[in-house]
């Protein structure tokens, strides 16, 4: 038999009754240091709030009783015997060692970086593979309304030379991405606000400036640029970048299904898409496609890094649309495509 000292409260008044409690393994017998309390429970009757640190522990009873003791060994006995609160031993235990409080919160300092660097990411990538098409076609069509309203204006090439660069446009296309060749198209604009520049939409829309077309030297230097873009819609980067920078809890309600939260994504999507640019990471892929496009046809990887460095020089620092980015990473990005090239000989 175990027993062990407890405050008794009757659950009809608020009067605290110091009680000696015995626990034989089936009752409790509680019995007051007064003669005022004298009862037995049957120990199923009872139950027993889950333990706080070390915080008084509470032994529930019919008609309201309560019972609060601080020797927690021996309500843990009263515990075993009715089999409840289990699972919070280990929290207890937890909460009583400051060293496991400590490995837990590195623990959790190292589940976050994971899922900031690896869970998002993978998750971006399934979800903005499951967005309806009809999602990004409607996004798409409303930023390149924004675009001609703000940064762009009508463009002034020819029509030959627009056909002519059609031509490359979709051979570039079937080349990279042959199943949805169809669906991608070609948009010229002069550049008004943001000069010299190509980007894509997810869609599939890859806005051309006069401007940009003026720089490239030849078609080649036109493809490059052609491969890069359209690799960032293949992959899905600029839904992807989206994603990513909007957390965790907005691609666990797209995953499960929500509707509201789909609609809501169309709706400010295309402000994301004008303010987003891409990662490090999604455009060394997107320099690695044009790349290897670039040098299947045999022309090596210049004409890209040429049209890039051209570009660079043409902007300042601070704009980060379609290809261009600060002249510091476009040298690294240079470099990177040399590599490549050398590594396929």
């Amino acid at each position: 038999m175990t027993s062990f000292d407890a405050i008794f409260f009757d659950g009809k008044i608020s009067k605290a009754h110091r009680v000696i409690v015995f626990f034989d393994g089936v009752s409790l017998s509680i019995r007051g240091e007064t003669d005022s309390v004298d009862i037995k429970v049957s120990v199923i009757d009872c139950s027993i709030d889950p333990p706080l640190g070390r915080t008084k522990r509470s032994i529930r009873m019919p008609g309201g009783a309560l019972l609060q003791s601080d020797d927690h060994e021996a309500v843990k006995m009263v515990e075993s015997a009715l089999g409840t609160n289990l699972s919070w031993s280990f929290v207890h235990f937890l909460e009583s060692h400051w060293k496991a409080v400590a490995a837990c919160m590195v623990g959790l300092v190292f589940t976050l970086i994971a899922i900031v660097y690896y869970g998002i990411p993978h998750m971006s990538n399934r979800v903005a593979r499951s967005i309806p098409p009809q999602v990004t076609a409607s996004a798409s069509k409303e930023t390149l309304k924004v675009f001609d309203r703000r940064l762009v204006g009508p463009s002034a090439l020819p029509a030959e030379r627009q056909a002519e660069i059609e031509g490359v446009f979709k051979e570039v296309a079937g080349a990279l991405d042959p199943e949805r060749a169809d669906t991608y198209t070609i948009e010229f604009r002069s550049g008004k606000h943001i000069g010299a520049n190509a980007f894509a939409l997810p869609s599939g829309i890859i806005i051309a400036t006069d401007e940009f077309v003026a720089l490239a030297a030849d078609n080649n230097e036109l493809a490059g640029v052609f491969a890069h873009e359209i690799a960032h819609v293949k992959k899905r980067h600029a839904i992807r970048q989206i994603l990513q920078s909007t957390g965790i809890l907005f691609l666990l309600s797209l995953i499960t299904g929500d509707v509201t939260s789909i609609t809501n994504f169309a709706a400010f999507l295309p402000t994301l898409l004008i303010e987003s640019g891409y990662s490090r990471e999604f455009e060394r892929e997107a320099d690695h496609e044009a790349g290897l496009y670039l040098i299947s046809k045999g022309l090596g990887t210049k004409p890209f890094r040429d049209l890039l460095e051209k570009l660079d020089a043409s902007h300042p620092g601070s704009l980060k649309l379609g290809v261009f980015s600060t002249h510091p990473e476009t040298v690294k990005r240079i470099e990177y495509l040399k590599e490549l090239e050398g590594s396929q000989k």
